[in-house]
């Protein structure tokens, strides 16, 4: 009786390690904030910084259905992939304007995230399902094979473990306004010359279901980073857990393999 105990345990345990790979989601969407992913980035939507028109300075913008992805390059013609605007809204950024964000004795750089999806039942629901972040001493690459080969890879969202980033657009609906920001630890960029470029690739939309939504519809997605001279402070986060319940869950969503 307690070898049988001992094997039904150990099914159970090998299935929760092989789910836990993929999940549970980063799950933003009931405004978690200070929500801790497996790589020590932190992200958090509950946004105190000031955004607004004219105040909002992006370096990406991209726009698609159902899914989009991009990356910031001062190459324009044409735009890569999903990017869109002119290059006030998606160009290059060096690594030595970005600005070094203190949180309890750890050194990050900040990204934020204004996503602008239709409002209204499941619509305003979106995946962020790839992060990759590059370096490299050409401002202007003008496609994703190139940025692969050309760029050097410090930074990925699925490096460890399969991560996926749920949000919910409604919380902070409009344009201007951070729905998300992360803190990625600063150590994963040590590597990176001052004054080479640095590339934010990324695609939203791919965890779908037909009750959850989570696909993009269509609105576009901005992303800014915190950049400044001098180093700033922030009070120590308070680590949520990862299965806390927002507003998905985990029940029914169905993951696309990510490309």
């Amino acid at each position: 009786m307690l070898s049988r105990i001992a094997f039904l345990c150990g099914v159970l345990l090998v299935f929760v390690s092989g789910s836990a790979f993929a999940f549970p989601p980063i799950d933003l969407t009931a405004g978690q904030t200070d929500v801790s992913g497996v790589d020590g980035t932190i992200w958090s939507s509950v946004i105190t910084q000031p955004t607004g028109t004219g105040v909002y300075q992006p370096f990406l913008r991209l726009q698609n259905h159902p899914t989009e992805e991009g990356f910031n390059t001062d190459f324009n013609s044409p735009f890569p992939l999903d990017d869109k605007s002119p290059l006030n809204f998606t160009h290059s950024v060096q690594w030595n304007t970005l600005a070094t964000i203190n949180r309890g004795g750890i050194d990050y750089y900040s990204f934020q995230l204004d996503a602008n999806e239709p409002q209204g039942s499941n619509k305003s629901l979106i995946s962020l399902d790839q992060l990759k972040i590059y370096t490299a001493s050409d401002n202007a690459i003008a496609t994703k094979s190139a940025l692969e080969s050309q760029g050097t890879l410090l930074y990925n969202l699925d490096g460890i473990s399969d991560q996926t980033v749920f949000i919910d657009t409604a919380l902070k609906p409009g344009s201007g306004t951070d729905d998300v920001t992360v803190y990625i630890p600063k150590s994963y960029f040590a590597t990176a010359s001052g004054t080479d470029y640095m590339y934010f690739y990324n695609q939203f939309g791919l965890s779908d279901d037909i009750n959850t939504g989570l696909v993009s519809g269509g609105g576009f997605e901005e992303w800014r980073a915190s950049q400044s001279s001098s180093p700033s402070q922030v009070p120590e986060p308070t680590t949520m857990l990862l299965l806390g319940g927002g507003l998905l869950g985990m029940a029914g969503i169905r993951v696309r393999r990510k490309k």
